[in-house]
């Protein structure tokens, strides 16, 4: 399902505006990310949450070169389903 198949179903169940509903569906999405960039936990009850998290820099051996290479620390996100979710 992509975000234009989600606008789509909104606007059949509810009648709103498409433009209207893209602008709600963008924004949600918007502010997730600024709070996650913010280093903040983004939790939607009965869904789920988003959790930025910071990977360690590690020695990984290079798969075709068996060189031993350095991986930097990065960001990520990692999102935890909520329990009646997981049931599906």
């Amino acid at each position: 399902m992509t975000k234009k198949d989600i606008i789509e179903h909104i606007h059949k169940q509810m009648g709103l505006p498409k433009l209207l509903i893209k602008d709600v569906v963008n924004e949600t999405l918007d502010i997730i990310k600024t709070r996650l960039q913010q280093g903040e936990e983004v939790k939607i009850v009965r869904f789920g949450k988003w959790q930025p998290v910071l990977r360690k820099s590690k020695r990984v051996k290079h798969p075709a070169t068996g060189e031993m290479i350095h991986v930097p620390a990065y960001a990520t996100v990692t999102f935890k389903a909520s329990r009646e979710l997981e049931k599906i």
